[in-house]
């Protein structure tokens, strides 16, 4: 370990370059307007709706009383969506970042961007059964990507409540990671072991896979999935001319498998790209709910969880950019299609499908901002915009490669956080908000906005109206929290010591094996031999890469943040 005297050297000399670091990020995020202009534009006009222009800052908290119109929810989650890979942060500490994100441009000039959004576990399963039920990790007894227990089909969660008590009608399409067997929508139309239902709380929804199962052929549990029927249905043609099964071809790009050379620029084009199926499913939702009721809708999107495919089009987009390098991995997952040469094929296209590499991550992030654009554009055609609160996050984040390790569950930043947008009626404009919050709360403001005010036995979801309304007589969460199977996570806005009271977000960690401690830095304290646990420390505003442990230096934080972890953890 580090002596607590190498300790503070250590810091006196990385903390000026760390803060320096950040300040350059801030400073990013306060230019993003003037740097919006000149950014590629959709040519949809923005979605612009010069009402929306009259709306003063000072009136946006919204007033619950019998009188007031509740507004719709629309709810776009993306999957292992890294917290900086947002559009809104140009520079990274491993170079420029040139991502373009033109619809969350909007977002964040017209609504809200938090800076600092964690997730309570960070894996697909547990952090969307965190939110569905309104409960922390340890709570919920959903500790990974295992399918929900049969004790599950009691619960209540928000999307019940949404629809049965506040008499909205509520939506979902897409890889959602529910309980399958829903009894008004299963995911699979056949349920060969008689397994238990559910009411997840859905009006209406067009379920589907992951991109893996949908590529796997199904046995007879799976095989009716929604995606899986459409791949099936339809025929494409190859770059020779020849018909193919579109599934065949998908399966030859995400798997390896399927027609031999099924995989080619012309059979593998965005109309069958899964992102745009669901998109697709939301505008069908869409068109068949009912009017005259207020409505909720969660679109979960497949990406950019890996595999990480780009169609021709998407590749040929990002290849003349440079993208920066992981942290301490310097030429991990590089761009597979600027160290290849390919030759045109008979449509005069010369990229074939490809996998992998930051910049292919970054193509599946553009295709993603067009297609949630494409949304909320169609719902400002049903006249429903003014009305409609816009919320756009991940469900967890992707450590893509930093120190080592690339995917999630583990508590450093890139993976424990993620982007959020809110947008709508009553909500600021163009304010970024740069303390911690967790996704968790997202249910309760649904929840809040819908006027339910009692929720089920066990929910500790809140509301982020205090500060999307910027009204501090509401309650706000004192601190966040995260975990998943060998660490857990508390993350709390303090003063950054007795003698300086500017408020910074300090994170600890508690891991129970080095398995907790995957993607840890080189500069980390490894896990001490013969020991139970192990604390980590790091000042979250000023090392937003989690570079720099200081759990020698602040004992004192660890003690205010010890109690806040779950019982039994390091206490």
């Amino acid at each position: 370990k580090l002596s607590s005297l190498a300790a503070v050297a250590v810091v006196g000399t990385l903390l000026p370059t760390l803060a320096s670091s950040q300040e350059e990020q801030s400073s990013s995020l306060r230019r993003k307007d003037n740097e919006r202009g000149q950014r590629r534009q959709l040519n949809l006009n923005q979605f612009h709706d010069p009402r929306s222009e009259f709306v003063k800052q000072q009136s946006d908290a919204i007033q619950h009383n019998a009188n007031s119109a509740r507004p719709n929810i629309l709810f776009l989650l993306l999957d292992q969506w890294r917290p900086d890979w947002d559009g809104q942060h140009k520079d990274t500490r491993t170079g420029p970042l040139p991502l373009n994100m033109p619809f969350l441009d909007e977002m964040s000039r017209r609504g809200t961007h938090f800076t600092q959004a964690y997730v309570p576990s960070p894996f697909c399963g547990p952090s969307r059964a965190c939110l569905a039920f309104g409960k922390e990790y340890d709570e919920t007894g959903v500790m990974d990507n295992k399918r929900w227990s049969v004790d599950h089909t009691q619960w209540t969660t928000v999307y019940k409540l949404l629809r049965d008590d506040a008499n909205y009608h509520t939506m979902s399409c897409g890889k959602d990671d529910f309980y399958e067997w829903d009894y008004n929508f299963p995911k699979y139309a056949n349920n060969p072991n008689n397994m238990p239902v559910m009411d997840l709380g859905f009006s209406d929804a067009i379920r589907s896979d992951g991109k893996v199962r949908v590529a796997k052929d199904a046995d007879e549990l799976f095989k009716n999935e929604a995606y899986r029927t459409y791949l099936n249905g339809i025929t494409v043609k190859k770059d020779d001319g020849t018909d193919i099964n579109a599934r065949q071809a998908y399966k030859g790009c995400f798997i390896g498998k399927g027609a031999p050379d099924g995989c080619d620029a012309t059979s593998f084009q965005n109309e069958i790209y899964p992102d745009d199926f669901v998109r697709d499913k939301a505008i069908e939702l869409l068109h068949r709910k009912p009017a005259g009721k207020p409505w909720f809708m969660q679109v979960n999107f497949p990406g950019p969880h890996p595999p990480i495919v780009s169609t021709s089009r998407m590749a040929a987009s990002v290849m003349e950019r440079q993208w920066p390098d992981p942290i301490n991995n310097p030429g991990f997952m590089r761009c597979p299609q600027q160290t290849q040469k390919f030759k045109l094929n008979n449509q005069g296209q010369i990229l074939p499908p490809q996998i992998d590499g930051r910049c292919n991550y970054a193509a599946e992030l553009e295709n993603l901002d067009a297609l949630m654009f494409s949304i909320v554009k169609h719902v400002e055609e049903m006249g429903e915009l003014d009305n409609t609160i816009v919320i756009v996050a991940g469900d967890h984040g992707e450590n893509l490669g930093d120190n080592g390790a690339s995917g999630k569950g583990m508590p450093w930043h890139a993976a424990v956080s993620t982007p959020l947008f809110i947008m709508g009626p009553g909500i600021r404009h163009g304010r970024v908000h740069e303390g911690p919050v967790s996704t968790l709360d997202l249910g309760g403001t649904w929840l809040d906005y819908a006027g339910v005010s009692s929720m089920a036995p066990g929910m500790t979801t809140s509301s982020l109206r205090s500060i999307l309304a910027q009204d501090m007589s509401l309650p706000r969460r004192p601190h966040v929290s995260s975990g998943y199977l060998e660490w857990r996570t508390v993350i709390k806005e303090m003063p950054t010591s007795p003698e300086d009271p500017t408020l910074t977000s300090y994170k600890l960690i508690c891991a129970k094996s080095p398995k907790g401690m995957k993607g840890a830095p080189k500069s980390a304290t490894p896990f001490p031999a013969g020991e139970p646990w192990h604390i980590m420390l790091f000042d979250v505003t000023r090392d937003p890469d989690d570079l720099l442990p200081i759990e020698q230096l602040r004992p004192d934080v660890i003690a205010e943040l010890l109690p806040l972890l779950p019982e039994g953890w390091c206490r």
